[in-house]
């Protein structure tokens, strides 16, 4: 039996970024409320939520190319696999850069709203390719048999 990985594991970063963009709000707005590397942290696991939803990604692509779909849906395929693959990298290296700065100047908060500016840029792509990989799979069938 078939069951596509991509569509279930999809969901864990993208629940981590918004996660962390709130937590970051947050312990911005009320610093004493919340640690302050909660942000850092769930950032760190929606990297590697990322890889493993970037690798199933791959998978159900390189299914998707053997089909026959329309030239819209091939363009569309594109731009999510695109989109989806420079989250990915993004992310992994918005965290390591964050972690080094959190570690080499822990106690410049600068950081933390240089951080937040970022978060909210990735959470609004990984807004951004959700809607058309769910155009992709409601509007056009692509992953479903």
């Amino acid at each position: 039996m078939y069951y596509p990985l991509h569509p279930f594991i999809v969901h864990f970063p993208i629940g981590f970024l918004v996660a962390a963009l709130i937590l970051q709000t947050v312990h911005l707005l009320r610093p004493n409320w919340i640690c302050r590397i909660v942000g850092l942290w769930l950032t760190g696991l929606s990297s590697v939520a990322l890889l493993f939803a970037s690798i199933t990604g791959q998978a159900e692509y390189k299914k998707a190319l053997n089909k026959d779909n329309s030239m819209e849906v091939m363009t569309m395929l594109d731009q999510h696999q695109l989109i989806g693959n420079i989250i990915t990298w993004a992310t992994i290296v918005f965290f390591i850069v964050w972690l080094y700065l959190y570690f080499k100047k822990m106690e410049d908060r600068r950081i933390d709203k240089i951080a937040q500016i970022i978060l909210f840029v990735i959470v609004a792509a990984v807004f951004l390719t959700a809607r058309i990989g769910g155009k992709l799979v409601w509007e056009y069938g692509v992953g479903i048999k």
